[in-house]
């Protein structure tokens, strides 16, 4: 499995990508197995639904990897496998890796509105022809949550304003050049679809450490280091650095595998302080985490996880333990 660069040449911008949106495509897996796969250029994504294998019936999933990712990397195996295993999406994988790379600031960072732009025209295209906006669901990790509410933003004001996706999920959307002190541009908001839920878990450092969607689960405070993970050297985008902030798709895929079982369980709380002191809204219900989480929930919602698989704590997460 490929590795993130790691060099932090690339973060501090001494090296440039020029990457063209044609380079992007869009992947239908099909399964049962993960090479069992099909690629279709960007500007022909609408041309999935004629794939024998999709079925309009069904919830449709479009995955948006982070910012120095390739189709090769864990994560998308990681994700790939845990709906493939559930059976019961379409599931559309964005391969926008030459997009993603060269200078976070100056490269990756201009792709995400042309990008957009171009996905919301496909997915609007594919709608039409049969796919149900309703049943739509975007997640995105990292950057790629960022770009999801781009997506989101592009649906409504291609459509004007006519049509809007159902529910983005971002898993540690990106925090560098989205929010103060180093903002640039508008971050993922609960603008951006019916229903915005984020998962936290690297706060501050490569994640967003503010609340940004309509409900946002903070697991073990939402912030490095997440239980199982090593103390962090801070050599940038390696591995050991990234540990925290790749937790949030690891939940997430967990979440999707255990279709038959509830898990990360949590609870409405006014602070990670108050979770740690059984202060919680006893007059919410306990909500699940992940691909499970009920519509209609708004607020800051913690838990805490085990340090390796299985992760979820079921509802023992939802009550602090040291």
């Amino acid at each position: 499995m490929r590795k993130v660069k790691n060099t932090s040449r690339l973060w501090l911008g001494l090296r440039s990508s020029h990457a063209k949106l044609e380079s992007t495509k869009m992947f239908f897996f099909y399964g049962p197995a993960f090479a069992d796969h099909k690629a279709y250029e960007l500007n022909d994504t609408a041309s999935v639904l004629k794939h024998p294998k999709f079925d309009t019936n069904k919830p449709t999933v479009l995955y948006l990897h982070g910012y120095l990712e390739t189709m090769d990397v864990e994560s998308i195996q990681v994700i790939a496998d845990a709906y493939l295993a559930r059976n019961d999406h379409n599931i559309l994988i964005l391969d926008w890796a030459e997009l993603a790379d060269g200078n976070y600031l100056i490269d990756a960072f201009p792709n995400l509105k042309p990008l957009a732009h171009a996905l919301a025209r496909e997915i609007l295209k594919m709608a039409m022809d049969g796919m149900r906006l309703d049943k739509f669901h975007v997640v995105g990790h990292s950057m790629g949550g960022q770009l999801a509410g781009y997506i989101g933003r592009e649906v409504i004001r291609q459509s004007d304003k006519g049509a809007k996706l159902k529910r983005i999920s971002a898993l540690d959307p990106a925090f560098p050049g989205f929010y103060f002190p180093l903002k640039f541009t508008g971050a993922l908001s609960t603008k951006d679809a019916e229903f915005v839920d984020v998962i936290h878990t690297d706060a501050w450092l490569y994640g967003a450490p503010f609340a940004t969607g309509h409900v946002d689960f903070w697991p073990n405070r939402g912030k490095t280091l997440q239980p199982g993970c090593p103390k962090r050297n801070y050599k940038m985008l390696t591995d050991n650095d990234l540990c925290s902030h790749r937790r949030s798709w690891r939940f997430w895929a967990e979440s999707v595998t255990e279709k038959n079982r509830p898990s990360f369980h949590s609870v409405k709380c006014a602070s990670w302080d108050k979770f740690k002191s059984g202060d919680y809204d006893t007059n919410q219900p306990v909500v699940l985490m992940g691909i499970d989480c009920i519509s209609g929930i708004s607020g800051n919602y913690y838990l805490q996880t085990n340090g390796e698989p299985p992760y979820s704590r079921g509802p023992a997460g939802a009550n602090y333990a040291t």
